[in-house]
């Protein structure tokens, strides 16, 4: 098995096999790009790279990914949704309609969904640790957290910025956050990318809400050099206490160990302030001095 880099034409073709699946087309093509260079040097032949990428795909992405409407069709159709349930309540912003709508398309993605019942309180906890509502929030890795905006008591003059490596994904936060005038920003980027710009936008706080061990199954510094980038005062980490199926399997000691080494490798600038966790999820805010 050859450790030599891998060839840029080969890096080239087996990110188009994989992007072209209809599973992955939705990914960001950097990402797949650097997934194939890291798999193909580990590679017995290319059928083998190809599976490898995605298996790599799916431990980031693919087991967190929305159900339901896809495509360009699927997505016009949400969109269709979230207009019109902005519509029938002109006079609220973030309305009962909306929030309806909004609860719809969060149930389809397995992050979002389990977190369901517990908005307001996972919303509130956070504020409330990091000395009110921020007048900017940026969403690292936010899949369809975004949806939520009606459960986190933002003014509509707060920036938010979304940043997540599924394009379809970002394409629906982006539309929804113009339908209801939120100030914002959306922008597909590989956050486990080892070079190239870090999100160094300064906010209020940096949410990265399940986003460490994704991280993790990537490269194990992603993210410390992720936290590292940022400019912000409080970012609060989660990380999921049972699996998918519902099963704890020491979940949560495990995670508490990765916070801890998390925290130590980032050096006495960074502590944890409080947790303001939820059945299901481990929330901790850290304060960068």
């Amino acid at each position: 098995m050859s450790q030599e880099p891998p060839d840029d034409a080969e890096v080239q073709v087996v990110s188009g096999i994989v992007a072209g699946s209809r599973r992955y087309r939705s990914v960001d093509p950097a990402v797949v790009r650097r997934v194939a260079s890291e798999e193909l040097p580990r590679a017995r032949n290319r059928e083998d790279a190809v599976k490898r990428v995605k298996r790599r795909l799916h431990q980031a992405v693919g087991a967190y990914r929305a159900t339901g409407a896809a495509g360009a069709g699927g997505l016009a159709r949400d969109l269709d949704r979230l207009r019109t349930a902005r519509e029938r309540d002109p006079d609220a912003r973030l309305g009962d309609e909306l929030r309806a709508a909004c609860r719809d398309l969060l149930a389809r993605h397995a992050s979002t969904r389990e977190r369901l019942p517990f908005l307001d309180r996972l919303y509130a906890g956070v504020w409330d640790a990091v000395g009110g509502v921020p007048a900017s929030l940026l969403d690292l890795g936010c899949g369809l957290a975004p949806l939520s905006l009606p459960w986190m008591g933002l003014e509509a003059s707060a920036h938010y910025h979304a940043i997540d490596a599924d394009i379809g994904a970002i394409g629906l936060v982006d539309a929804f956050l113009s339908i209801v005038g939120q100030a914002h920003a959306a922008e597909v980027r590989d956050l486990a990318a080892p070079i190239g710009p870090q999100a160094a936008q300064p906010a209020d706080v940096a949410l990265l809400l399940k986003l460490v061990p994704i991280l993790d199954r990537q490269d194990p510094s992603a993210a410390q050099r992720l936290v590292q980038g940022l400019a912000v005062r409080h970012v609060v980490a989660s990380f999921p206490v049972r699996s998918l199926g519902g099963h704890a399997r020491g979940m949560e000691a495990t995670y508490r160990r990765r916070v801890e080494a998390l925290v130590s490798a980032l050096g006495p600038r960074v502590r944890v302030q409080t947790e303001t966790s939820v059945p299901n999820e481990l929330v901790v805010v850290l304060t960068l001095g």
